[in-house]
């Protein structure tokens, strides 16, 4: 069951560390884009906010598993980086 949380807007997001994403500091607005080239990261983006759904959830370990194995959601595995850092700010 996917939980909700109502009128709340994330105004700024903070990553370290999670795929292809070695740090990421974005601030948010309303209505928001990505545009890159290919293999700049947006899918892994993307990917991030389904992350952050199956945490709500109580899914990481099947997310990750879907992933393959755990060194896969760590920026060049276990041995490049040890954690992920996630930071979410919401509009107060």
């Amino acid at each position: 069951m996917t939980k909700l949380i109502n009128k709340t807007q994330l105004s700024r997001i903070k990553v370290q560390g999670f795929k292809s994403i070695t740090e990421c500091d974005l601030e948010l607005s309303q209505i928001n884009i990505l545009i890159g080239c290919n293999g700049a990261g947006k899918s892994n983006f993307i990917s991030f906010f389904r992350m952050i759904q199956e945490i709500l959830d109580q899914h990481l370990q099947i997310f990750v598993s879907r992933q393959g194995r755990p060194d896969t959601i760590l920026h060049f595995g276990r041995k490049t980086t040890e954690k992920l850092d996630i930071q979410l700010h919401n509009l107060c």
